[in-house]
C-alpha cells in the first residue's frame, strides 16, 4: 500500500503525459474511471464473497495482489521522455 500512495499522488501527471493533448482528458478519465469501476467496485463483493467462504483473512491477499499488479504495470510502462507521447509518431 505504501507504494500506492506513492502512485496515487502523482497519477494525473504521469498519466497526462502518455496522451496526446487532443485526447488527454478522455485517457486519463477513462482509464481512472475503469480501473476504480472493475476493483473499487467489486471490492465489497469480493469481501462479502471472502466472508461467506469463512475466508475473511483471504481479502488482505486479494488486495496486496491488485497493489502488486499496479506496482509491475507502474514499472513495465515506457518512459514517456524517451519515447515520447503515443501520439506522437516513431
Amino acid at each position: 500500500m505504501l507504494i500506492q500512495s506513492f502512485y496515487t499522488s502523482i497519477s494525473g501527471l504521469f498519466k497526462a503525459e502518455l496522451f496526446p493533448i487532443e485526447v488527454r482528458a478522455l485517457g486519463v478519465g477513462f482509464s481512472y474511471a475503469v480501473a476504480n469501476a472493475v476493483f473499487g467496485g467489486s471490492a465489497e463483493y469480493v469481501a462479502l464473497a471472502f466472508k461467506a467462504a469463512g475466508s475473511e483473512s483471504l481479502f488482505y491477499w486479494y488486495a496486496a495482489g491488485m497493489s502488486a499488479l499496479a506496482l509491475v504495470t507502474a514499472v513495465t510502462m515506457r518512459d514517456s521522455r524517451q519515447h515520447g507521447t503515443l501520439g506522437d509518431a516513431d
